[in-house]
């Protein structure tokens, strides 16, 4: 994200307290998906994206990620990790609840809160997300009903605003870009110190229920490389 406790940080004094995504977001930032009512998505991410120091491949620093559908509107989940100012694991929690559905005019509007723990402040955020090739994915979903994984969405643009812990606000954007049944490019920034520009692509692999993602970061303050890799796993 010296000893482990160091190791474990260097994600939050990179790209800040939120510098992972959700099991529904991008490579960093939130978007305005759910997961399915009453799925489970859980995942594993490197807390640790350095090339220098400790790298990420001699000491990743596992998260642990989980996400849940409460209802057709609002998903809630826990990570599991080492923040900035503990010794110690702690469970995070964070909800998101969808605002707006999107049509072919309108985009989707959601909001939620991240960053919830005992002695953490946590971070707000309101984030929008339009599909560009709009009409053409409806008929792609209706073909396909439940079969098509959550990430192969079509081509789409994402823009919000997080009010961190320490009162900031902080936009950010991203896009996804499905290139076959089975790649999607994903890209996002969040501003402001702390924080970072990515780039991934997300491997969905044969089950439709497993998703590799691994992407670079270039830190917005010293300019440097990271490497970020998450796995996750949906479950009914």
């Amino acid at each position: 994200m010296k000893p482990r406790l160091a190791c474990t940080t260097l994600l939050f004094s990179t790209l800040g307290s939120h510098g992972f995504a959700a099991p529904t977001g991008l490579n960093t930032i939130p978007t305005t998906d759910l997961v399915q009512l009453s799925n489970w998505i859980f995942g594993v991410q490197n807390g640790n994206v350095s090339f220098t120091g400790t790298p990420f491949y001699r000491m990743p620093a596992w998260i642990g990620q989980s996400q849940y559908g409460v209802s057709s509107l609002v998903e809630a989940g826990v990570d599991y990790f080492q923040t900035p100012d503990t010794l110690h694991n702690v469970a995070v929690f964070n909800a998101k609840a969808l605002l707006m559905a999107e049509d072919d005019t309108h985009p989707n509007i959601a909001a939620g809160v991240l960053n919830v723990a005992p002695g953490q402040a946590p971070s707000y955020y309101v984030t929008l997300s339009k599909t560009l090739n709009y009409d053409q994915q409806q008929e792609e979903r209706f073909k396909a009903h439940h079969r098509r994984n959550r990430k192969l969405l079509g081509r789409r643009a994402h823009v919000g605003l997080m009010l961190d812990g320490k009162g900031i606000l902080q936009p950010f954007t991203g896009t996804d870009l499905q290139i076959s049944e089975s790649l999607v490019f994903q890209a996002d920034w969040i501003n402001g110190s702390g924080n970072a520009t990515t780039a991934g692509l997300s491997y969905v692999l044969p089950d439709q229920k497993t998703v590799l993602t691994p992407a670079l970061l270039l830190s917005n303050d010293t300019h440097r490389l990271g490497f970020s890799l998450s796995l996750t796993r949906q479950f009914p």
